[in-house]
C-alpha cells in the first residue's frame, strides 16, 4: 500500500483525485504514519467494510485499483477483480506483468495494467484515466461488458460443468487434454498451475 500512497503523493496537486484504502484497523494505523511522513494529504483511510457493501463501495469509485507486490505468484488474482469490472468502474492493475490479474484486466479490456511496487507509472496511468473521462468510461463499459459475459453465475456454471465433462471422459488426466475455463479463455491445467 506504501506504492499505493506515493502515487497519491505525486498527484497531491490535483486537489480532485484522492485515493481511497480500506483495510484493518492495525494497518490502517501504520498506513496513517506512512502518509504523515510523506506529508501525503490525499489519502483516506477507511475500516473495513461488511463484505455485502464492497460492491457499492467499489462502484462509488471513479477507478478502481488492484495493487500486488512484484513477487506474488503469477496464478494470484485478488477477488475484487471481477467485482470492480461489473461495477462499470476502469481498473488500473499495478500486478506482475505475467500474472493472472494482470490477464484477466488486459482480457477485459476493462482498465491498464502498470509494473508493480512503481509509483511513478501507478500515478501516471490515473492521471490519464483522470485526465480522459471518455476512455475511463469506454474502459468501465468493457470492463463490465466483459464480466457480465465470463463471470456471471450460469456461465461460470457451464464452464465448469464442461470442465467436470472434460475430466471424466479423460480418465488419464492428460494435461494437454483437460482444459480449465479462466477468463474467458481455455488454458491447459499444467498452465494454469504454473508448470
Amino acid at each position: 500500500m506504501e506504492t499505493v500512497i506515493d502515487a497519491a503523493n505525486r498527484l497531491k496537486h490535483i486537489p480532485e483525485i484522492v485515493f481511497v484504502i480500506v483495510g484493518e484497523e492495525k494497518a490502517l494505523r501504520q498506513l496513517q504514519r506512512y502518509c504523515d511522513a510523506k506529508e501525503t494529504t490525499n489519502v483516506k483511510l477507511l475500516p473495513f467494510q461488511p463484505r455485502e457493501k464492497l460492491p457499492e463501495m467499489l462502484a462509488a469509485a471513479d477507478i478502481g485499483l488492484i495493487v500486488q507486490k512484484r513477487n506474488v505468484i503469477s496464478f494470484n488474482m485478488p477477488s475484487k477483480t471481477q467485482v470492480i469490472l461489473a461495477s462499470g468502474r476502469p481498473i488500473v492493475a499495478s500486478v506482475p506483468l505475467t500474472g493472472t490479474a494482470a490477464r484477466a484486466v488486459e482480457q477485459s479490456g476493462g482498465g491498464v495494467v502498470v509494473a508493480p511496487q512503481q509509483p511513478q507509472l501507478l500515478a501516471d496511468a490515473v492521471l490519464d484515466l483522470y485526465q480522459s473521462p471518455q476512455k475511463s468510461e469506454q474502459l468501465g463499459q468493457q470492463g463490465r461488458k466483459y464480466a457480465m459475459e465470463n463471470y456471471e453465475f450460469e456461465q461460470a456454471l457451464n464452464r465448469y460443468e464442461a470442465l467436470f465433462a472434460q475430466v471424466v471422459a479423460n480418465p488419464a488426466g492428460n494435461p494437454a487434454v483437460i482444459k480449465v475455463p479462466a477468463f474467458g479463455t481455455e488454458k491447459p491445467v499444467a498452465d494454469a498451475q504454473g508448470s
